[in-house]
């Protein structure tokens, strides 16, 4: 079985299992009224601005336990004051020891929009992810249906949740293309091996609407590919391994942003 079935598997019976614990009836009693925009930051068209969205990672399948003394609530605090634009929060348990209580915890510290990062399955998940007070929420497209894709759609606008549909290969993107309202992540990391590629979003971004708002995931690790990415108009980066395991969290951050966000 595939990383990605393997995951799927999991989530099914995990989802299967909260319901039973706390049905959608009561779900639906605990959902949160704040909003802080996730789209309007990265739909802006500013040339060269670099947006970066840090995220709280424990681990990884591929590598394991990312850092040994992993705080949440302290990394999370590190990326506001270093200049992240917003904040993605894995909340998958299994393979990523992740958790939905980092989101409510680290909303009360930080003032940076926060992202549900999840291989959501199910529509109860995405109730989930405004019960915990989450703004946005990450769909893939790999795992999911098309028709399931626009309902969740949907459903996250009712909620008043942002979305970031996550593709792997252009023929991903093209099940999702006449959708409207969400913001694109393209995943260099292949989901079936684990393996990454950079050029994975160089492929898919030269077949792209030029106004469509891009956010590119996976592999990013230095100034120099991020450069590369703007000079293509992607519009943000979603970067977790790479700053989470670094000696010092903040310095990698600001060295990321680069010149073009200093001063």
């Amino acid at each position: 079985m595939s990383f990605l079935k393997e995951v799927v598997r999991e989530k099914k019976e995990r989802v299967a299992e909260k319901k039973r614990e706390s049905p959608l009836s009561e779900l639906k009693k605990r959902l949160s009224d704040e909003k802080r925009s996730f789209f309007d930051i990265f739909s802006k068209i500013e040339p060269y601005k670099t947006r970066i969205i840090a995220e709280v990672k424990r681990a990884s399948p591929s590598k394991g336990l990312l850092r040994a003394d992993f705080n949440p609530l302290e990394i999370a605090k590190i990326y506001e004051n270093n200049g992240a634009s917003a904040l993605s929060v894995i909340t998958e348990e299994k393979f990523f020891l992740g958790s939905l209580d980092y989101i409510q915890e680290i909303r009360k510290i930080v003032k940076l929009p926060l992202l549900r990062k999840d291989f959501l399955v199910d529509e109860y998940e995405i109730y989930e992810a405004k019960a915990y007070s989450a703004d946005a929420i990450l769909l893939i497209s790999e795992i999911l249906e098309k028709n399931q894709i626009k309902d969740y759609l949907e459903l996250a606008k009712e909620l008043d949740l942002d979305v970031l549909i996550e593709v792997h290969s252009i023929n991903s993107y093209e099940k999702i293309s006449d959708l409207k309202g969400y913001l694109l992540g393209i995943n260099n990391r292949n989901l079936e091996t684990l393996k990454i590629d950079v050029n994975t979003a160089f492929d898919i971004i030269r077949n792209l609407p030029v106004e469509l708002p891009v956010i590119v995931e996976s592999g990013i690790d230095d100034r120099k590919i991020i450069e590369r990415y703007l000079l293509n108009g992607v519009r943000g980066f979603l970067i977790g391994s790479s700053l989470v395991k670094a000696d010092d969290i903040g310095k990698k951050l600001r060295e990321l942003l680069g010149s073009y966000d200093q001063g």
